[in-house]
C-alpha cells in the first residue's frame, strides 16, 4: 500500500546516505594508518604550537636540552641555531594546508614554517643530514622561532591519515558510488514494470485477445495497469459483442432470402424471375461474404514467431505451381510475431486482386527500423487517386477500375486492412509512377 514513487524516491536517497557512511567506515576500518583523522585534526598541531610557545620563552642555553626532552613516542623535538635544511620556497609550499593550520594555532600568519621529507634534495643536501636521520625519522616540520633559530619535530612513522581535502573527494566518491549503485537499481526496478506495460500495450495493439499485464511495481503504476487492464477487456467486449451482433444478423438474412427464391419459383413472368433471382443470389453472395468477415474477424489465432520471409516466397511457389510467375524481392529470413494465417490471406488477397485485374504482381520485403515493408504492385490500370480510400469500403467495387466479371463481394480489402491494423500497421494502396497499382502493408516493430 505504501509502495508509492515518492516513497521509492526518499529509500533511494536514505539507502544512498547510509551507504556513503558504510563505505566511509570500511575505509577507515580496513586502510589503517590512512583511516586515521588527518594531521590537522590530529591533536599533533596543538602540541607543536604549545612546545614552540615553551621553548620560545626559554633562554637559548637550555633550549636544546629542552626541546630534546620534549618529544614524544610519536616524535622527535629538536632544536638548531640555524636552519637544517635550506628553508626554499618549494618547502614552504609543500603542505600548503598544514602550514595555514599551524600559523593559525600558533596565531601568526607570519610564521616560517617548512614541511619536508627524507627524500627530499633539500635534505640530502644538508649538512645536518645525519643528524637529521639518526633514528630514521622520514618526516619534519621546522618552524622558524622569533629569534631566527628553528625547532624541527621529526617523525619515524606517519601517524595521520589523508589530509581534509583528499578525505572530502573520497567521501564524494563514495557518495556519487553509493549513487550510481542504488539510482540504477531503482531505476531498472521501476522501468521493469514500465516496460512489460508498454509491452503489453503493444501486443494488445497486435492481438486484441492478448492477456491481461500482472500488477508489478510501485502503487501510481499498478493503478495505471489496472485501468488499462479494464479499457483492454471492455475492448474486447465490445468488439465481440459488434462481430457476434452482425455476424446474427448476417445469418437471420439467409431466412428471408431463401423465402424471397421459393416465392420466385411462383411468379410467371420468366423476365422479372431471372431478374429476382439474380437480385436474391447477389444478396446471398453478401450475405456469405459477410460471415466469412466475421468469422475471420473473429478468429481465435494466437500471435506466434514465424518467418515472413518464408510465408511470401510460399505464396509465390503456391501461384507458381498454378503457372502464375510471380517475382519476390527481399532478404531469405525475417523472423516476426504476429498472426501467420490471417497475415496470409492477407498477402493472398492482394496477389489474387493484382492478378485478376492487372497482370503477375511483383512482392517485396524491406526491413526496416520502423517495422517491416510488404509492397505487391502490378501493372494494371490503376485506381483514381480520389477513389483510393473507397475501395476499403464493405461491398464497395469501382467497375470501373476494375472489370466487374472478375467476381468478389468488394470485402476482401476491408477484411485486409483490418488484420493488418490488427496487426498495429496499416494498408494503403497508391499509383505507381510507371503505370499499375502498388499496395503497401507496414507493419510495426512492435510486432517484432
Amino acid at each position: 500500500m505504501h509502495d508509492t514513487i515518492a516513497n521509492r524516491f526518499g529509500l533511494t536517497i536514505l539507502l544512498a546516505i547510509l551507504a556513503t557512511l558504510l563505505m566511509n567506515g570500511i575505509f577507515v576500518g580496513v586502510s589503517g594508518v590512512w583511516g586515521r583523522p588527518s594531521f590537522e585534526k590530529s591533536g599533533m598541531l596543538d602540541a607543536a604550537a604549545a612546545t614552540v610557545r615553551i621553548i620560545e620563552a626559554q633562554p637559548p642555553e637550555i633550549r636544546e636540552t629542552l626541546a630534546a626532552s620534549a618529544g614524544t613516542p610519536a616524535y622527535d623535538v629538536a632544536w638548531y641555531a640555524a636552519s637544517p635544511v635550506e628553508p626554499s620556497e618549494r618547502l614552504q609550499t609543500t603542505y600548503k594546508t598544514g602550514s595555514a593550520a599551524f600559523r593559525r594555532v600558533l596565531d601568526d600568519p607570519a610564521r616560517t614554517v617548512l614541511f619536508f621529507r627524507d627524500d627530499m634534495p633539500e635534505v640530502k643536501s644538508s649538512p645536518r643530514v645525519d643528524e637529521l636521520l639518526r633514528d630514521g625519522s622520514r618526516y619534519f616540520m621546522s618552524v622558524r622561532l622569533s629569534d631566527g633559530t628553528w625547532l624541527t619535530f621529526a617523525a619515524a612513522e606517519r601517524s595521520w591519515g589523508i589530509s581534509m581535502p583528499y578525505r572530502w573527494i573520497l567521501i564524494g566518491l563514495f557518495a556519487v558510488l553509493s549513487c550510481i549503485v542504488l539510482a540504477t537499481t531503482a531505476a531498472c526496478t521501476m522501468a521493469s514494470p514500465v516496460e512489460r506495460l508498454a509491452a503489453g500495450v503493444r501486443r494488445f495493439g497486435a492481438d486484441p485477445r492478448a492477456p491481461a499485464i500482472p500488477l508489478q511495481g510501485p502503487k501510481e503504476l499498478r493503478e495505471t495497469i489496472s485501468a488499462f487492464n479494464a479499457m483492454q477487456a471492455q475492448i474486447r467486449r465490445f468488439v465481440e459483442d459488434r462481430t457476434t451482433m452482425l455476424a446474427a444478423i448476417s445469418h437471420d438474412l439467409r431466412t428471408p432470402l431463401t423465402r424471397m427464391r421459393l416465392r420466385a419459383e411462383l411468379m410467371g413472368d420468366s423476365l422479372q424471375q431471372r431478374k429476382l433471382f439474380q437480385d436474391v443470389d447477389e444478396m446471398q453472395s453478401m450475405v456469405e461474404s459477410a460471415l466469412a468477415f466475421f468469422r475471420d474477424d473473429a478468429g481465435h489465432e494466437h500471435a506466434t514467431s514465424f518467418d515472413l520471409a518464408e510465408l511470401l516466397k510460399t505464396i509465390a511457389d503456391d501461384y507458381g505451381d498454378q503457372g502464375v510467375e510471380i517475382a519476390y524481392v527481399g532478404p531469405d529470413h525475417a523472423r516476426w510475431t504476429g498472426r501467420p494465417h490471417a497475415l496470409r490471406r492477407v498477402f493472398v488477397n492482394l496477389v489474387e486482386n493484382a492478378i485478376r485485374h492487372a497482370t503477375c504482381p511483383s512482392v517485396a520485403l524491406r526491413m526496416t527500423e520502423q517495422g517491416a515493408e510488404v509492397t505487391v504492385c502490378d501493372r494494371g490500370p490503376g485506381i483514381d487517386d480520389d477513389k483510393l480510400e473507397q475501395v476499403f469500403l464493405p461491398f464497395r467495387r469501382l467497375s470501373k477500375a476494375r472489370q466487374p466479371s472478375t467476381g468478389g463481394m468488394g470485402l476482401g480489402l476491408t477484411s485486409a486492412r483490418s488484420i493488418v491494423r490488427a496487426h498495429g500497421g496499416d494498408l494503403t494502396l497508391q499509383n505507381h509512377a510507371d503505370g499499375g497499382l502498388q499496395a503497401l502493408v507496414v507493419l510495426p516493430p512492435a510486432a517484432a
